[in-house]
This record gives structure tokens, C-alpha cells and sequence, in this order.
């Protein structure tokens, strides 16, 4: 296949505040990068570990989008799904509901201390949800383009490097588990520290929060300027404000876009995954790096109209994207407000 997502894959059941709950909604970061990836494209591929139940979740998806079921693992029992509970402060904490049980208190607890996510009790279980970068090296040599959140250890990023020789772009998501390692790269090394670091990246998503911890910075005057110093690729989104995509010490910014009204705006979960593998595409394919982050916005606005993924890829919807994408484009380019 031309372009990869490889990630988890986790059902989730959200717990609101008011006491409504929403049951199998499907995401994982890699699963919304690859639903991003298949709307721009039949030429992609799903890299996953799931359970012998993905079909009960996923298939109905998978069969109405035509997709391959080639890149998926099936190595365990059951495919990670997580109970999602929300607090008054917009926060939320996620938990296993094959796991152990927690009190409401215990919870809320938990999240007073900055713990956002409880694995399951058993490490050797827990690995089994994640696939490691050796699963995906066959995918990757025949590939333009890769998402990925691998970590990259010293052993991942010599294979990444060993992989690239026929061309493939590596477009990493920085892991919330990787966040410490890249502020003790820059803290170490400044700037070089941290362009090594990411020595096999071709393409950086981040997000601004991740910025801050990284750069010990307050804003966006004095984060985009240390991102440019990277000299590669950067998408950087700024949550609600938009993103930029930074390339050759420019930036480019393009604001949140709606494509529907905003009451037909569902749940922003997974925004910046869909976000982050439509610009991989856009970006290999040779757009420049203003139309690659407006792409990048056009799908995330297909991705906030509902739970879980926008539910048809079809080309009439593909065509449909770049349609708006192509109007945003020139309205920009042109100066005109949005």
C-alpha cells in the first residue's frame, strides 16, 4: 500500500457528566490517522494489534469503506476498550473495563494526581495491544508514506532509517510516553540534542501542550520560532485556534474550519489524529505547505461531525474535501477572511 497508519485501536465508552453514556465508539490514534488516510485516498493500509472481537466493532466499518484487513494482528482475546470518564473540569480519565474495577472517588483521585490513563494490571497483556516497529518494517518498504507513534529508542530509529531507502516519509505523533524523552533531549542538547533525536522523522506532529512541556514555553511567538530551528516539516496544532504547518523556517496558518454548523459539530475526539494523517498525504503527494495544512483542517472537520470516525468514504465525499480545501486555499492565499 502507498500510505500506513499503524496504532491502537480503542473502543471507547464515554462517561458523561450528566450520567448519558455512548457504548462501542470506535478510535485509537492510529485508527483516526487511518480513517483520515482513507479519505484521501483507497491506497492505504491499517496497522493494528486487535482481538479475535475487532470485527464485532469495526467491520461494519470496514466492509461499507472497502478496506483491507491486511495490516491487522490478531493477538489477543479481546480488542482494548476503555471506559472514558469525564470530570467537571473537562478532563477525563480512561481505564480498561476489562480490568480492574475503580470507585468514582478512586478516580477522580487518580486524576487529581495528572494520571489520564490506566493500563491494564498485566504488562505482558498490555504489550500485546501495541505492535512494535518490526511488525511494520514489511508494510514500510513498499510504502510513501507512514504514521506512526513508535518510540523512538535507539534500536527503532537506526530501523526507521534502514527502511527509508525507497522513499518512504515518516510522519510521527509525538506519544504523551515519549514527552519526557524529548524534553530531556532538548534540556541535554538544545536544539541539536532534539534534531537528533528525531533524526529519522521526516514529518513532526505536535500539539501546542506538548510544545510547552517540551520547550518549557508559554506560546505560540516562542514555540513556533524553536520549531522552525528543527528544519524539517512540522504540523503544529494549536488546538481550536488551528494548526500551522512549518517548513523552510516559514510558517503557514490556517484556522479551525467548519464545514457544518457548529450544532452539527459532535465530539472533537480524534481531530488531531485525522488531522495529522491527512497532512502526511497532502504532503507527500506534493502539495505545498499551506494547502497540506488546510487539507489537514477540511478532514478533521469531517472527523468532529459525529462519535468515533466519519462513517463514508466515498469518492463523492473525497471529491467533495478537496473541493472546500481548494476554496479555503485561495481564500488564504488571497487574504480573505474564512
Amino acid at each position: 500500500m502507498k500510505y500506513i497508519a499503524e496504532g491502537a485501536t480503542i473502543t471507547n465508552r464515554l462517561l458523561f457528566l450528566d450520567g448519558r453514556v455512548k457504548e462501542d465508539i470506535m478510535g485509537g490514534g492510529g485508527f483516526y490517522a487511518y480513517t483520515a488516510l482513507r479519505m484521501c485516498t483507497d491506497d492505504c493500509l491499517y496497522l493494528s494489534s486487535v482481538g479475535k472481537d475487532f470485527d464485532d466493532f469495526y467491520g461494519a466499518w470496514f466492509d461499507a469503506n472497502s478496506c483491507s484487513r491486511d495490516g491487522l494482528f490478531v493477538r489477543t482475546e479481546k480488542t482494548m476498550y476503555n471506559d472514558l470518564k469525564y470530570f467537571p473540569d473537562g478532563s477525563y480519565i480512561e481505564y480498561s473495563i476489562y480490568g480492574r474495577k475503580y470507585t468514582d472517588e478512586e478516580l477522580a483521585e487518580l486524576r487529581r494526581s495528572g494520571i489520564m490513563y490506566l493500563p491494564v494490571e498485566d504488562p505482558v497483556e498490555q504489550r500485546k495491544h501495541y505492535l512494535t516497529l518490526e511488525d511494520c518494517l514489511p508494510f514500510m518498504d513498499e510504502a510513501k508514506g507512514m504514521y506512526t507513534s513508535q518510540a523512538l529508542t535507539d534500536e527503532n530509529t537506526q530501523l526507521m532509517l534502514e527502511h527509508k531507502k525507497n522513499g518512504c516519509q515518516i510522519m510521527w505523533e509525538i506519544p504523551s510516553t515519549s514527552l519526557e524523552a524529548a524534553h530531556q533531549k532538548y534540556l541535554e542538547g538544545g536544539i541539536e540534542g532534539l534534531k537528533h533525536y528525531l533524526r529519522a522523522i521526516d514529518i513532526l506532529s505536535i500539539n501546542r501542550n506538548e510544545c510547552e512541556i517540551i520547550f518549557e514555553k508559554e506560546n505560540d511567538e516562542q514555540i513556533i520560532p524553536l520549531l522552525k530551528q528543527l528544519e524539517l516539516p512540522v504540523y503544529y496544532r494549536v488546538g481550536t485556534d488551528g494548526a500551522y504547518m512549518i517548513a523552510d523556517h516559514q510558517e503557514y496558518f490556517v484556522p479551525m474550519i467548519s464545514t457544518v454548523e457548529k450544532e452539527k459539530e459532535i465530539d472533537p475526539t480524534g481531530c488531531g489524529n485525522s488531522s495529522t494523517g491527512a497532512a502526511l498525504w497532502a504532503w507527500c503527494e506534493g502539495y505545498d505547505p499551506l494547502m497540506s495544512c488546510v487539507i489537514g483542517n477540511v478532514v478533521a472537520s469531517y472527523n468532529v461531525r459525529q462519535y468515533g470516525p466519519f462513517l463514508d468514504m466515498s469518492e463523492e465525499n473525497r471529491k467533495q474535501m478537496i473541493k472546500i480545501s481548494e476554496e479555503i486555499y485561495e481564500k488564504l492565499k488571497a487574504g480573505e477572511p474564512l
